[in-house]
């Protein structure tokens, strides 16, 4: 008992109050709703739908131990520590039993090794559902080592019954729990009794091996096992019990040693007092008081919306909205991943999210994962993508955005109606489905080719720099793509440029497309594509203002034209200048088209401009001998009046920041008194001179052609994408069959990210739209779908990820082809016809629930065997399985 109590308080003291992050939050924070999905092996409320994990394996003993103290209104901390408590007292409890039984050892050594077996695994950061197995083990063996006279039944149906409370969350570690036990039996020559013993135990775990087996055959490969917790579980009991017996003949030998009896004992005492120490110091990360607030609220917001679709959190992972929100949640896929990250959005990020069915995107503020929040927001904004709700403070970035924000992607459907004549098939990998039928123009399908042959023949072949270069089939199109285009160190919030040099990103090619393709027979190809702005001088050129004020320095913190020198003199309040971290004479050189009588310096520094402030200038006019200068707290320097045409301001010493940062000078703008008429602003809806040539550089096989881009002065500035595409004599290439090397360089200021050769006239024939089809959930493993009227075959496409174990059937009770789609959601090929009902169901959830329920008769089976054979034979009576 007293064991028991001081596991207790251990287990309460460690964060006292607050929730430590395990394996599964919802198990604590919503364990009916958890509990519930658990009873389906289809999931469609996690990542576009997908086979249950382990969620099968919680369902016993851990599942309605959390639930129970859920419906009791224990809060969620106590809840945790109770768990926390049985599992250590389950582990203390079970050796010093079993050391007992077996006359291991002498009370004092059974006590101190239970107490370290309990406490060995929490000290080295284990999980308890990771110990839960090591805790049970004991109890396994126990029954069939009993010294009481009890039947073969008796033995083997209550090891069972330990076995199966030890559950299915982690099937490697609970088969190492029979390791020992079987040992045991086999090492006493009780071989009937040792197979009797497995097909109890086979039996009472029914109940979560066929759910094992079903997520094995269905579900997505299965994580490699954790072997840590596994190796504990097969011999730490072993060493428990060697220990318990070597500590007494420990003892006995300092006593023979003439040393004090009590010397071994105190010298254990202190090591079980080690052992603690660990458990009761520690600090996990993460652990909060209770699930805040904001979160509660973005979950019942979320919830209360009418309109269908998913929900994507723009982090790695979905904890804690996942555990609290009733709709659906979606995957971030590594393309709309790198989309967000890259800083640079348009229409084709909200088309991408809107085939997937995804409605709301959650932005959370309230942690890092390498990815600045201005990116994420840049993106976004520029995609059209709106904020409709926000939730709690502000959260750990560079701007005060709360701790949850929630933006609305636009109307979408749960599924789609794609009629053949709007699918390509591509020759590629899943992430390259996005940006074809983006290049194709955004309103069709694609599948990958290995999922279209048998099922849909005869697609328009598209074929990418992933595909591994098929030389059996024509292209229709060939697109290729610079799959990481990078991240400017600049960031917009709307006109407003912040800029850091830790927020860059370098491009994978940074100098253009070069790939070879590969052609079965000749065809010509129409070229186009999208390019974005590259920074340097190419780019910055184009940003020059006539007869206006120049501005050079020694240096710059980033490459960006947001933070070029001539930022400091382009009226513009949303760029500046910073100089390098590095630089230790840091300088701006201001030059006047013409010389002027000037009289004075006013500076103007933004609030979020990451630089210090000038505090005190030396400068210099036109080569004159300098003048030392205070800049006053209004940015002014007052001098008597000169002519002069070039003034070069040398920072000697600078402000802080508002929180009292030290980083180089920055300066917003620069008002030259007598001249400020000459600091001219760049017009943002200046268009780039239009000429053919003015765009990236093609180059097929050697021979060079010119492309013409339509590009505003927002749009390089802003880093938006701009579309280019073939100019001059030719409008398509002709290209013979066989090997062609093709090059898609920068030029003047801009890089291409993205190129498409498309035979003439594709894309030009359907005029069939794709409609949008609402789905029907009657359970999480099955849906109902009205289909409408289709002049031609089609392919019904669900949001969710694609698993054989679907089947549908059409309202004829035909059964429908299963189809890949976009190379991950869930499609079936529909004939042509009127308007019909598809119903369609997951299979194995048949299989999955049936295994439940037998798991559960089987189990009670190995229950009612334990309680009514308990006594054993009369020809037997006395007989122990330990002789």
């Amino acid at each position: 008992m007293l064991g028991c109590l001081a596991l207790i308080a251990l287990c309460f003291q460690q964060a006292p109050g607050k929730i430590v992050p395990d394996s599964k939050l919802e198990l604590t924070a919503a364990p009916g709703n958890f509990l519930s999905r658990a009873l389906h092996l289809w999931d469609p409320h996690t990542a576009f739908g997908q086979v249950q994990s382990d969620a099968y394996g919680y369902l016993l003993p851990m599942g309605p131990f959390h639930w129970l103290l859920d419906a009791l209104s224990v809060p969620d901390w106590i809840a945790q520590r109770l768990w926390w408590s049985l599992v250590l007292c389950v582990a203390f409890l079970g050796v010093w039993k079993l050391c007992n039984v077996l006359q291991y050892g002498v009370p004092w050594t059974r006590l101190a090794v239970a107490l370290f077996y309990a406490l060995i695994p929490r000290t080295f950061g284990e999980l308890p559902i990771e110990v839960w197995p090591m805790a049970m083990a004991p109890w396994v063996l126990l029954p069939l080592v009993s010294p009481r006279a009890r039947s073969g039944w008796w033995r083997v149906s209550w090891s069972a019954l330990a076995f199966a409370l030890i559950g299915g969350a982690n099937p490697v570690a609970a088969a190492a729990t029979l390791i020992v036990p079987a040992i045991w039996l086999l090492s006493r020559a009780k071989v009937k009794l040792a197979l009797g013993w497995l097909g109890f135990v086979v039996a009472a775990s029914l109940w979560w091996l066929i759910p094992l087996l079903l997520v094995i055959r269905y579900g997505d490969a299965p994580p490699g096992p954790r072997w840590q917790p596994a190796i504990g579980v097969a011999i730490g009991l072993p060493l428990a019990l060697a220990a318990a017996h070597y500590l007494r003949r420990l003892a006995s030998l300092a006593a023979s040693r003439s040393i004090h009896r009590r010397v071994v004992p105190v010298l254990v005492t202190c090591l079980a007092v080690a052992a603690a120490v660990p458990v009761v110091a520690a600090r996990p990360d993460g652990a909060f008081t209770t699930i805040p607030a904001h979160w509660h609220g973005a979950a019942a917001w979320l919830d209360e919306q009418a309109a269908p679709g998913s929900v994507l959190v723009l982090s790695n992972t979905t904890e804690p909205l996942a555990a609290l929100v009733k709709r659906p949640m979606a995957a971030l896929t590594d393309d709309v991943r790198r989309r967000i990250d890259s800083g640079v959005g348009d229409q084709t990020l909200r088309q991408e999210l809107t085939r997937d069915g995804v409605r709301y995107v959650v932005v959370r503020n309230d942690q890092t994962d390498g990815v600045p929040a201005l990116a994420v927001h840049d993106s976004l904004a520029d995609a059209g993508i709106k904020r409709v709700a926000y939730f709690g403070p502000a959260g750990q970035t560079r701007l005060p955005y709360p701790t949850v924000e929630i933006y609305d992607v636009g109307p979408t459907t749960p599924g789609r109606l794609l009629p053949r004549s709007r699918l390509v098939a591509v020759g590629g990998t899943v992430d390259d489905v996005p940006t074809v039928v983006t290049a194709l123009g955004g309103g069709g399908g694609a599948v990958l080719s290995a999922d279209a042959d048998g099922k849909l023949d005869g697609l328009p072949f598209i074929e990418t720099d992933a595909g591994g270069q098929a030389v059996d089939r024509q292209p229709s199109a060939v697109v290729l793509r610079n799959r990481q285009i990078g991240r400017s160190a600049c960031l917009h919030v709307g006109v407003r440029a912040l800029c850091s040099k830790g927020q860059a990103q370098a491009a994978d090619e940074s100098n253009g497309l070069s790939r070879n393709v590969q052609l079965p027979s000749a065809a010509s190809y129409e070229v186009q594509g999208t390019a974005l702005a590259k920074e340097g001088d190419a780019l910055e050129r184009l940003l020059f203002m006539p007869g206006a004020i120049t501005a050079t320095a020694s240096s710059r913190a980033v490459t960006a034209p947001e933070g070029r020198p001539g930022a400091a003199v382009d009226r513009d309040t949303g760029t500046g200048w910073i100089a390098d971290p590095d630089d230790p004479a840091p300088s701006l050189t201001v030059k006047l088209p013409a010389a002027r009588d000037v009289q004075g310096l006013r500076f103007r520094s933004d609030t979020y401009l990451d630089g210090s402030r000038p505090a005190e200038v030396m400068l210099h006019f036109d080569g004159s001998v300098p003048i030392r200068a205070a800049v006053d707290a209004d940015g002014n320097v007052r001098f008597a009046k000169r002519h002069a045409r070039t003034i070069e301001i040398d920072f000697t010493a600078t402000k802080p920041l508002q929180d009292a940062r030290r980083s180089p000078v920055g300066v917003t703008e620069v008002e030259v008194l007598g001249a400020d008429d000459l600091r001219k602003a760049v017009d943002p809806n200046r268009r780039i001179t239009p000429y053919c040539g003015n765009g990236p550089t093609l180059r097929i096989d050697g021979v060079q052609l010119q492309t013409q881009v339509v590009a505003t002065m927002q749009d390089l500035l802003q880093r938006r994408p701009v579309s280019f595409s073939l100019c001059g004599q030719l409008t398509s290439v002709p290209l013979r069959s066989g090997r062609h090397d093709v090059e898609v360089l920068a030029n003047r200021g801009l890089v291409p990210i993205e190129t498409t050769l498309a035979k003439a006239g594709f894309g030009d024939v359907s005029v069939t739209p794709v409609q949008g089809v609402d789905v029907w959930r009657p359970n999480p493993a099955e849906l109902t779908v009205e289909v409408p009227d289709a002049d031609q075959q089609s392919v019904l496409a669900v949001a969710q990820n694609y698993n054989e174990g679907w089947e549908a059937y059409d309202s004829s009770g035909h059964k429908l082809t299963p189809i890949r789609i976009g190379g991950w959601q869930q499609g079936w090929v529909v004939p042509a016809g009127p308007e019909q009902v598809v119903t369609a169901a997951f299979m194995p959830d048949r299989a999955y629930r049936a295994g439940l329920l037998l798991g559960l008769v089987a189990l009670l089976a190995v229950l009612a065997t334990a309680v009514f054979f308990r006594r054993t034979p009369k020809r037997s009576a006395g007989r122990s399985i330990r002789r």
